[in-house]
């Protein structure tokens, strides 16, 4: 994983455009993550359970704790999985 600035974007920008590994992009003044960059190939392989995460958070008043533990449980991705 790969940690830049806001500043080295603009500097370099091939690391938003082009990534080879994922980036992250810290805020400089206050030292927090702003974004994560993944190369697409990576994105392409975990885009469904990111869809389906995001649902999820979207609609969790509309969902139960318990339909949301039952979804992990069925789920479970270790890293591996991922990469």
């Amino acid at each position: 994983m790969l940690s830049i600035s806001s500043s080295d974007v603009i500097r370099k920008p091939s690391y938003v455009t082009q990534p080879k590994e994922v980036t992250m992009v810290k805020d400089a003044k206050q030292n927090t993550i702003k974004s994560i960059i993944f190369p697409y190939e990576l994105y392409k392989n975990i885009r469904e359970r990111l869809e389906d995460e995001l649902y999820l958070i979207q609609n969790a008043d509309a969902l139960a704790r318990k339909s949301y533990e039952a979804f992990l449980a069925i789920d479970e991705a270790g890293a591996e999985d991922l990469g």
